[in-house]
């Protein structure tokens, strides 16, 4: 419509828009004078009031006035405006190049040249293009009085739920109250045993001490006797009785236990957990039974080394709960001394962890709740880590008395097992860590349990298996014995292509998505998590996580190996087409070690290549040929906990071993 525009002098000109001034109607249908729409009374319409759509009478226009509301004065009820220009002339006609209402002289005169059509025509085509505007209301309307309805039974149905969840909680209430009570009682009971178990322990002990010192009282009173006797032959067999005593008496002293067999170690630690009740009554551990497990005696200079502790009571038994306090320290050859972290599994067990800053000899001390452990301190020796230079001759080669037919990416388990993906049988590989087999599982197939094309494999932190079924576009995982669990990545979210490489950090999967370019992020429990980065990757072949908490891919389209931070942002790259030093071609496989270093299985070039942890590079070994050392075709790369380094010599059909120094 029109902007507001003065017209002529007629007083209906005040209405904003003058096409709807020409139609203004103030009277009935019936030709009776239209009453007052606020009020309702007969008196004279003087008003319209645009945001009410009302017609008001002289009153109730004051009233809308004072509401600050938009009022047009309609004190003149002609039906008919004249050209302010042309008088006498009607505004008949509409430019839409000026916006305006005007005559028909105005259009041969002013307007000449400019877009126009009649009033009539105008106000029609606005009325059905207001229509159009409306249309939707009704629908809309519709649409919230429904949505309306929805809620207000939503809010019932809640209601309703929140009755039923308070019966629940009352009824759980009292059944915990009553599991309380028991759990009570039970520990009350379990104090008791620990209290006769120890009072029986120390009561036979005090026994044992009381028969030997009734001997050596005994003893005592034969020596009062020998001095009031003279007689030699009474003499010597009283002699030979004494001394046949004392050597008794003697023996019994020596393996004697002194010292309280029982310590008066009970504890009761409250926990807030509700599924653990009360608490947990137990025996603190004994330091002469607790051991310490998997602890190396040749450690690698600033390398972290990790142990297990596993506490045991003055029986030997397992302890199956924690909160013992254990102490870690390891004393270099010139006296510093390094304290160790300890974490506590909260099962009894523990993982220590320590750093030695110096070469040479070392003791380390382990003590609990500060008692030293039976066999501490322990000796170690530290060495220089490996350099990776001088790799020649491997120490073992693997290909399972010639099965293996395409054996492609390693992985590395607890306990040094490993396990290889052979992708022309369609099988997995499980071998221990003297390179025994100890299984082989799968067949061709789309079912759980089959491959079409396996090749990434990863384990997690409970050594859980995942095995890239590429030919059938996702992830199987099974536990260490080949026990199918789940799968992913074949829909619910996110769908692999000719996917190949995979690592487990933390509880996410990282997998490289060959086909789509990009890396896919899941859970453990096989939900999808999130994707990156078709910008940077063309062919993203496999994926590893550095000692900088960095995700490492290796392109294989772009013969580098890229670098991004574990929630997909690009960091940097390194490695260029070609086979000169650092140079590579086609790589297939990367693996790191615990110092970061970064070794690469160089496919294109059948070697390995080397680089630190910035991705300068450090050396490579390897050439074409089939002979020890040599390869075709490397698919896989992996490191063993100590070292050893795997490599799947895939057209050689076989997984070479090099030494880990």
């Amino acid at each position: 419509m029109a902007d507001k525009q003065e017209t002529n002098k007629n007083p209906a000109n005040n209405l904003n828009c003058s096409l709807c001034a020409k139609f203004v109607k103030i009277l009935r249908d019936d030709g009776t004078e239209k009453k007052c729409d606020d009020c309702g009374s007969n008196e004279q319409v003087v008003a319209l009031c645009i945001n009410c759509t009302q017609y008001l009478c002289e009153v109730c226009n004051s009233y809308h006035i004072r509401k600050e509301h938009d009022v047009v004065a309609v004190q003149s009820i002609e039906k008919t405006l004249y050209c302010p220009i042309h008088s006498q002339k009607e505004l008949d006609h509409y430019c839409e190049t000026c916006d305006k209402v005007i005559c028909h002289y105005c259009v041969t005169k002013d307007h000449v040249g400019h877009t126009f059509d009649t009033v009539e025509s105008t106000a029609s085509k606005h009325r059905n293009e207001l229509i159009k505007i409306i249309a939707p209301v009704d629908e809309m309307s519709t649409s919230l009085t429904k949505a309306k309805k929805d809620i207000n039974l939503m809010k019932g149905k809640i209601e309703n739920q929140a009755i039923k969840i308070k019966k629940l909680l009352d009824k759980c209430h009292e059944e915990q109250i009553a599991r309380l009570n028991e759990h009570h009682q039970q520990l009350k009971k379990q104090l008791q045993d620990e209290l006769s178990q120890k009072g029986e322990a120390l009561t036979t002990q005090l026994e044992d001490i009381k028969s030997v010192q009734d001997q050596l009282a005994n003893m005592k009173k034969q020596h009062g006797g020998l001095e009031k006797t003279t007689d030699r032959k009474v003499l010597s067999k009283k002699k030979e009785y004494i001394e046949k005593s004392m050597k008794e008496v003697s023996d019994k002293y020596k393996t004697l236990n002194t010292l309280p067999v029982e310590t008066d170690s009970i504890e009761f630690v409250p926990v807030n957990n509700p599924n653990l009740l009360l608490g947990h009554l137990f025996t603190s551990a004994h330091p002469h039974t607790s051991e310490v497990v998997d602890l190396p005696h040749n450690i690698g200079y600033s390398t972290k080394v990790d142990f297990t502790i596993q506490t045991r009571n003055c029986k030997g038994e397992k302890c199956t709960k924690g909160g013992h306090h254990i102490s870690v320290e390891l004393k270099s050859v010139t006296g510093n001394v390094t304290i160790g972290e300890v974490k506590d599994n909260n099962d009894g067990s523990y993982v220590a962890s320590f750093v030695a800053g110096e070469v040479g000899d070392a003791k380390l001390s382990v003590s609990i709740n500060g008692l030293q452990f039976k066999e501490s301190p322990y000796s170690l020796k530290t060495v220089l880590t490996r350099n990776y230079q001088g790799i020649n001759m491997p120490d073992e080669v693997v290909n399972d008395n010639g099965s293996m037919s395409g054996p492609c990416h390693i992985a590395v388990g607890k306990d040094s097992m490993w396990v290889v993906a052979d992708d022309s049988n369609k099988c997995v590989y499980i071998f221990n860590g003297q390179n025994k087999l100890l299984k082989k599982f799968g067949s061709n197939g789309s079912g759980s349990g089959q491959f079409s094309t396996p090749c990434g494999v990863a384990f997690d932190s409970d050594n859980d298996l995942y095995i890239l079924d590429g030919g059938n576009n996702r992830v199987q995982k099974f536990n260490i014995n080949g026990h199918y669990l789940l799968q992913f990545g074949n829909g619910g979210g996110y769908k692999l292509k000719s996917a190949e490489g995979i690592t487990a950090h933390g509880y996410k999967v990282y997998v490289a998505d060959d086909r789509n370019k990009r890396i896919a992020v899941f859970q453990t429990n096989g939900q999808f998590c999130t994707s990156f980065d078709s910008e940077h990757l063309s062919g993203p072949y496999d994926v590893a996580v550095n000692t900088n908490n960095q995700l490492l891919v290796v392109d294989i389209n772009n013969h580098c190996v890229v670098t991004f931070t574990l929630d997909g942002h690009y960091v940097g790259k390194f490695g260029t087409q070609g086979s000169g030093r650092g140079q590579l071609s086609n790589p297939r496989a990367l693996a790191i070690d615990i110092n970061g270093f970064i070794l690469v299985a160089d496919s294109g070039n059948d070697r390995v290549s080397i680089f630190d942890k910035s991705g300068n590079y450090i050396d490579c070994f390897g050439s074409n040929g089939s002979n020890a050392g040599q390869f075709s075709n490397p698919k896989g790369i992996a490191l063993s906990p100590n070292g050893s380094i795997y490599v799947s010599d895939t057209d050689n059909k076989r997984v070479q071993i090099f030494s880990n120094y």
